[in-house]
């Protein structure tokens, strides 16, 4: 090759190397100033009295919320997963089941464990003004009066949503994931922080931790199992130790500094204010982001309009949800995820670095876009850099070095210290060879399971760029009809 080409393409990973240098500097600079944050907020909470919460357990004036349940083909869970929900503790609350199309015996089974009556004539409706698929009947339970079940046709998850929004009667909605199991107290924790709000303050969402729940080989039946033990493969350990670094990164984190934001645990379960909800015209049909966007689309709203409106995360489990098993599972759904957030984060392209929007605006989106976008094309582009700069000798292998180190220190080392603070502040009762198999992970991530959980990611970046292209196409397409 021509010497000159090799200069030009040695000043060209040169400058490479300095941008993800910047990058990684910055990124380990804002995760190290919210693990302070959060460490600033649970230390204080580490010995407080787990039954604080039980004083709402009896009050009366607590807000009621009514619970959005999209089903389908669920026969073989579906009673088991109504009965978690007619058993949790609070005052005043309501299951709204959606049977969205089911091809199966869910609605006959339904129909006979509960003894369901048709209540066509007593159905209350909001006046979404957002047109749902055909909802065939409406019943409620003889046996258990807070039990509404809808049978519609088949529309998708954010229809269903909408449907269950449309007939709720309560100020309050949450809605629960597919494979979302409720803690007995969930709702006492997540609906005190709006009975905590000052005069004039107005909690318009809330959300909080996720435990996991190990994958089965069975047909998810073990519901109620509350085991928290780290038996189980190698992958499910690993995202454990991924969820409880998100949970303290960007959870608890963002939110002692007041920065409204709502993680992926929205998208698992999340209570919002149903009047707000209404304003801003419900859930969009065409959209699987379903509680990112709908939280950047209230953020805005109320901006707009001059409101006050707070969204909060608690930093207390509220919920336990099942990972991914196999690696095909898990590429589907972080593909699935970043797709979504690419998506989300394009749509609300507006409020980015906008001050008219807060917090939201100038911090919690660029947050989402330097740490969780933008992370795994630079540290894929590191590791690719880290190769070429070794094998072609085309920078200082000091540079490789400083790099490789950065890279373990945003990775594996970060990680470690997150799971370390975890085990020191959790309530649960690790042993000492689930510590040991946690931290010898935790070490290893950046070398193997980062880079591949990045590959996944990067699949979901770029089809939620194809995607971008061909609704532009349509719409080129379609002006040019017109």
């Amino acid at each position: 090759m021509d010497d000159r080409w090799i200069e030009m393409l040695r000043s060209f990973v040169l400058a490479c190397y300095e941008g993800i240098f910047i990058y990684l500097v910055l990124a380990i600079l804002t995760c190290s100033v919210l693990v302070v944050a959060a460490a600033r907020t649970l230390i204080p909470r580490r010995d407080l009295d787990p039954l604080q919460y039980h004083e709402m357990l009896d009050e009366e004036l607590a807000p009621a919320v009514s619970l959005l349940v999209p089903m389908r083909n669920s026969e073989n869970t579906i009673v088991q997963r109504i009965n978690c929900l007619l058993d949790i503790q609070y005052s005043r609350y309501e299951v709204i089941i959606i049977n969205d199309g089911s091809e199966d015996g869910t609605m006959p089974q339904l129909i006979e464990t509960y003894d369901l009556m048709p209540i066509r004539s007593k159905v209350h409706y909001s006046g979404l003004g957002q047109e749902t698929a055909q909802i065939k009947c409406v019943y409620q339970s003889r046996l258990h009066h807070r039990l509404i079940v809808i049978d519609k046709a088949y529309g998708g998850r954010m229809d269903s949503l909408n449907a269950g929004l449309n007939i709720s009667q309560y100020p309050y909605i949450a809605s629960v994931g597919p494979w979302t199991v409720l803690e007995r107290d969930a709702l006492v924790k997540i609906m005190k922080p709006v009975m905590d709000a000052l005069p004039g303050e107005e909690v318009v969402a809330c959300s909080g931790r996720v435990d996991l729940i190990p994958p089965r080989n069975t047909n998810h039946t073990d519901l109620t199992d509350n085991s928290t033990r780290l038996m189980g493969s190698t992958l499910y350990v690993m995202q454990t130790i991924e969820y409880v670094r998100a949970f303290l990164i960007g959870g608890v984190g963002l939110v002692r500094y007041n920065i409204n934001v709502l993680l992926f645990t929205a998208q698992v379960f999340g209570v919002f204010k149903k009047n707000r909800v209404m304003e801003v015209g419900g859930y969009k049909r065409n959209d699987q982001v379903a509680h990112m966007e709908l939280v950047m689309r209230l953020q805005k709203h109320m901006k707009r309009t001059r409101e006050r409106g707070r969204i909060i995360y608690i930093p207390d489990p509220i919920c336990r949800v099942e990972v991914p098993g196999t690696w095909r599972q898990l590429r589907t759904q972080r593909t699935r995820w970043y797709m979504q957030l690419a998506s989300s984060l394009w749509a609300q392209r507006s409020m980015i670095l906008n001050p008219a929007y807060g917090w939201m605006g100038m911090v919690s989106i660029p947050y989402f876009i330097l740490i969780e976008l933008l992370g795994p094309v630079m540290e894929l582009g590191a590791i690719l850099l880290f190769i070429s700069g070794i094998g072609l000798q085309l920078v200082d292998i000091n540079l490789c070095i400083i790099l490789a180190l950065l890279l373990t220190l945003y990775g594996s080392l970060l990680s470690a210290g997150m799971v370390m603070f975890e085990v020191w502040c959790s309530r649960k009762a690790y042993t000492s060879r689930e510590v040991t198999r946690l931290l010898l992970y935790a070490c290893s991530e950046t070398f193997w399971f980062r880079p591949l959980n990045n590959i996944f990611r990067m699949f979901g970046i770029l089809q939620a760029v194809g995607l971008r292209k061909e609704k532009e196409k349509e719409k080129e397409i379609r002006n040019g009809l017109g």
